[in-house]
């Protein structure tokens, strides 16, 4: 399984975060691991962004959403359709590949949008996270750290926010911004106290930080001046074939001073005569100027200026680029402050590598000293990975499912979904033309393969096949036509007799309503003396199997061991792998009682039957899902800290829970699902949303490829 790194900007610019994402690709490569790069959505409409496409595609033959309208994630379906899309895109590109690592948006506009969306992609993944941020004034690692992780807390996973590292940006100490401080304003030697003094800091802190000094290597960056020509509108006196800087002077009394102008461009108003004359004689004088901007250039000033004539003569003589721009040199600047921060020179092979060095010095020993090719993913599953899996592999089966509700609207929008997305053959139970009204009335469009079947049209085809069925308890025609009137009955003999694949129904019903003619009509499993139900939790945590939470009320130690064992099957159908903890209020021998005893004699009765399968019990709930409890409570149990099934001690405890869970957390759970049938029969809640209905038809499709 490949192991998924997200990196994550935090307040950084896009030349910063695009050079860092150059380096971990880099260093990835150098350890001869197979690597893929994945951009979630494309920021391609902002100009800013073209790189990802430019300079990272030859790692990627992942497809990324193409354009980002912000206003689309406003709308939860349109929200969940881009999730949906991620996810769909990311399995197409991954095969036989170690590392994927995943790109943030970059949060230029919509802040708190693009925020949450980064970590709601870290969590789909259970990405490790890379901070990419800077370190500004006087704030030390620690102080970052503490920083990122308040913002972060409510939004990842602990996991997530501990194992994280943080690469940090920090520019030299007079703080210029690297593209207008003249190139010679730090001298050698204070560049190697630079960075002599940014590797001690490394070394006293936390490996998880790299402290990567920004302002050496802007000393790489070197921009062609046609760019910088075409992106302010400037007119060219004289041009210079693959002229390049790497800083920006903005000329007064005091730069003109300055002895070097090698591979800068000087920025001088041309009413200021004094200047242009001052840096005319330092040209003369032997110092080399590369280009020279003149601002407020119109023809009233040009006339009034002779000296024009000697600098375009002098830059002929001495090869310097000559631009000219009617701006003042204040909105000069203005426009160049957005130029720096969204350049991303992708033509420059030579640069791009020279960039891939520098970010692999800093980060090869630290980042990636494990070998990955060992990674194995933990049993984290997100709730949208989940969500997305099981929809594919019931759109595979494309299963026969039967709704005897089928006249509630709930239903009909359920089964339209389903449907028109191929997820399973809806059957609508109910009267043609009601169904039809309803759907109109809303403006639902029934799809043509949706098949409405009037269930007062076929009662007396199933009188014999009842009379069959119960001739154990006497049932004669009349009998027989009077269990028939019941739509559920008459739904379950359709299921019994092989006619659709599942049921699900209970959206106006009671669970027992749905499930008495399922044990009549169904029956259990042979090696099993009970139904049982199980909840799908799709936690922030990742994805729970909660049971007993809706059908026997008081089960005895066989009982609950059967409940485990249904359970830990459904999870296996479901790619789970099964780690199932027995609650009690008690943890081992904490506490005494017949509660416990009971819990106790139902998880030797699994071990003792299936001793391959991961169990322990009595754990309290906190011992059975935190790791920090259950290193105190259960040291030694194989599934404390990390159980993704939770079986109950009783109904009272089990459902209780999972509407406090379901309500306080506003998840989704999915469920009741039955256990223990011979066929597929599933019970809904009577306050289902449509979502809830749609996951229960998908379930019951699964389960019918396998009795469980």
């Amino acid at each position: 399984m490949s192991k998924i790194i997200m990196s994550m900007p935090v307040n950084i610019d896009a030349n910063f975060f695009t050079s860092i994402n150059l380096g971990l690709i880099h260093n990835l490569q150098m350890k001869n691991l197979k690597c893929k790069f994945f951009k979630p959505i494309s920021q391609i409409e902002n100009n800013i962004f073209d790189y990802t496409k430019k300079i990272l595609i030859k790692y990627s033959n992942i497809e990324c959403i193409k354009s980002l309208n912000i206003k689309n994630l406003d709308k939860n379906i349109k929200y969940n359709d881009i999730i949906d899309n991620i996810i769909k895109n990311y399995y197409l590109n991954i095969i036989k590949t170690d590392i994927v690592l995943i790109e943030g948006l970059i949060p230029i506009i919509e802040q708190k949008l693009l925020f949450n969306l980064n970590c709601q992609i870290a969590k789909i993944f259970n990405a490790n996270i890379i901070f990419i941020t800077s370190i500004f004034k006087k704030n030390n690692f620690e102080q970052i750290k503490s920083k990122i992780n308040f913002y972060f807390k409510n939004f990842l996973n602990q996991k997530q926010l501990y194992n994280a590292y943080y690469i940090v940006q920090k520019p030299f100490q007079n703080n210029y911004n690297p593209f207008f401080y003249c190139s010679n304003s730090l001298e050698n030697n204070n560049i190697k106290k630079e960075i002599a003094h940014n590797k001690s800091n490394l070394l006293k802190s936390n490996t998880s930080f790299i402290y990567i000094p920004w302002g050496y290597i802007s000393n790489i960056f070197k921009i062609n001046i046609i760019e910088i020509c075409q992106y302010l509108n400037c007119n060219i006196i004289n041009i210079i074939n693959n002229c390049k800087i790497k800083s920006t002077i903005f000329i007064d009394n005091d730069y003109v001073n300055k002895k070097y102008f090698f591979e800068s461009l000087i920025i001088i108003s041309i009413k200021n005569i004094n200047l242009l004359k001052n840096l005319y004689k330092k040209i003369i004088n032997g110092n080399i100027v590369t280009a020279i901007l003149f601002t407020e250039y119109n023809i009233v000033n040009v006339t009034k200026n002779n000296i024009i004539d000697d600098f375009i003569n002098l830059s002929i003589k001495n090869k310097i680029t000559l631009l000219n721009i009617s701006l003042n040199i204040w909105q000069i600047y203005s426009q160049l402050q957005n130029f720096n921060k969204n350049y991303v020179p992708i033509q420059d092979k030579l640069l791009i590598n020279k960039i891939k060095s520098y970010i692999v010095k800093y980060i090869n020993k630290i980042i990636f000293y494990k070998n990955f090719k060992n990674y194995t993913n933990n049993n984290f599953i997100s709730p949208y990975i989940f969500k997305y899996n099981i929809v594919k592999q019931a759109q595979k089966i494309n299963k026969s499912i039967l709704l005897p509700e089928g006249n509630e609207l709930r239903i009909i929008q359920a089964a339209s979904i389903c449907v028109n997305q191929k997820i399973a053959n809806c059957i609508l139970l109910g009267n043609v033309k009601e169904i039809k009204n309803i759907a109109k009335l809303h403006n639902i469009i029934l799809n043509k393969k949706i098949n409405i079947i009037d269930p007062d049209h076929i009662r007396k085809n199933y009188i014999q096949s009842v009379i069959d069925l119960r001739k154990h308890k006497g049932i004669d025609e009349f009998a027989a036509k009077n269990l028939l009137k019941n739509n559920m009955f008459l739904a379950t003999v359709m299921l019994k007799l092989g006619e659709v694949d599942g049921i699900v129904s209970g959206s106006n019903n009671t669970t027992a309503n749905t499930i008495r003619p399922a044990l009549q009509i169904i029956k259990t499993l042979p090696q099993y003396s009970l139904i049982s139900s199980i909840f799908f939790m799709l936690l922030k945590q990742g994805v729970l199997i909660y049971g007993d939470c809706a059908i026997n009320p008081n089960p005895n130690a066989k009982q609950l061991a059967e409940i485990a064992i249904q359970s830990a099957q459904t999870a296996i159908l479901f790619n789970i792998k099964p780690k199932i903890a027995m609650i009690s209020y008690s943890t081992g021998n904490s506490a005494t009682g017949k509660d416990v005893d009971l819990v106790s004699k139902a998880t030797k009765i699994v071990q003792n039957k299936y001793p391959n399968l991961v169990i322990d019990g009595p754990l309290q709930y906190d011992a059975a899902i935190i790791k920090n409890v259950a290193k105190y409570k259960a040291p030694h149990s194989s599934v404390a800290g990390q159980a993704n099934i939770i079986i109950f001690p009783d109904l009272n405890t089990g459902n209780t829970t999972y509407k406090a869970v379901q309500r306080s957390s506003e998840i989704i759970s999915i469920g009741p699902i039955l256990q223990g049938i011979n066929k597929p029969v599933n019970d809904l809640s009577r306050g289902a949303t449509i979502e809830d209905i749609i996951y229960t038809i998908v379930i019951t499709s699964i389960q019918s490829i396998k009795k469980i």
